[in-house]
């Protein structure tokens, strides 16, 4: 247990340091930012530690107890789904790790991010490329086109089928790109996730992968970089890097 809870600190504290390089966040001190699906609470804690003001939202009932629980101290709300209970114009930054996938409507979390957002506020999301060649919650090598019915039969043919596939919202670039459109009078896209998946492909972040196959292809291509760049500028060309990260920022 102790070792999961240093594992599950230090990505909190990656998910932050990404979030404000890829951002080109200097100072963040007195800024707000709001975290949707806070679940353990522990990246709001790292936004404390480093001079934030944090806000978590969290849907579901046993990991809001649980977080509000474990850190007192920390602004955690429990959210119903509907209206995020922040509001209008009060935050700088608005966040999400692997939560889109899991919402039923984009639009609504888009809409909602605009509106607790101030005036030249950032929004960044990240989330699984569906489109790509991983899926991380069954850990697998995926096939880049498969929609959700393909993508069904296929994982019952490697016995990797859940219950919970059915909640899935599929997220890839171009869906994401086509709402986003939705607002473009009111937020500017400033990156879908292929700049900073040409800038993180290196040995550290291949160890992170959790796919043998996968991770062994990773490093053969890193080994060789003439053939390394040709592939990533390939799949980044055609959107399927792992994973999207959507920053936009409120005009």
């Amino acid at each position: 247990m102790c070792e999961e809870n240093t594992r599950l600190q230090k990505k909190a504290n990656q998910q932050l340091r990404s979030f404000l390089d890829e951002c080109g966040i200097k100072n963040v001190a007195g800024k707000r930012i709001l975290e949707i699906g806070f679940k353990n609470g522990l990246f709001v804690n790292e936004c404390k530690q480093a001079g934030m003001i944090p806000i978590g939202t969290e849907i579901n009932q046993e990991h809001t107890d649980k977080s509000k629980a474990k850190f007192p101290d920390l602004d955690l709300r429990w959210y119903d789904g509907n209206i995020f209970p922040v509001d209008d114009n009060s935050c700088d930054y608005v966040v999400t790790f692997q939560v889109l996938e899991h919402v039923r409507s984009h639009e609504h979390i888009f809409q909602e991010c605009i509106r607790v957002l101030k005036p030249g506020g950032l929004m960044y999301h990240v989330c699984p490329n569906f489109h790509s060649f991983y899926e991380g919650h069954s850990r697998i090598i995926w096939l880049p086109f498969l929609n959700k019915g393909t993508g069904r039969f296929y994982l019952k043919l490697l016995r990797k089928y859940k219950p919970g596939y059915e909640s899935l919202n599929f997220t890839k670039p171009s869906k994401m790109k086509k709402v986003l459109a939705k607002y473009s009078d009111r937020i500017e896209i400033l990156s879908m996730g292929r700049k900073e998946f040409l800038g993180s492909f290196n040995e550290k972040q291949i160890e992170k992968v959790n796919q043998k196959l996968l991770q062994m292809a990773m490093r053969a291509i890193n080994k060789i970089p003439l053939i390394k760049n040709l592939i990533l500028k390939t799949l980044a060309k055609l959107n399927l890097y792992y994973p999207i990260k959507v920053i936009a920022q409120k005009k």
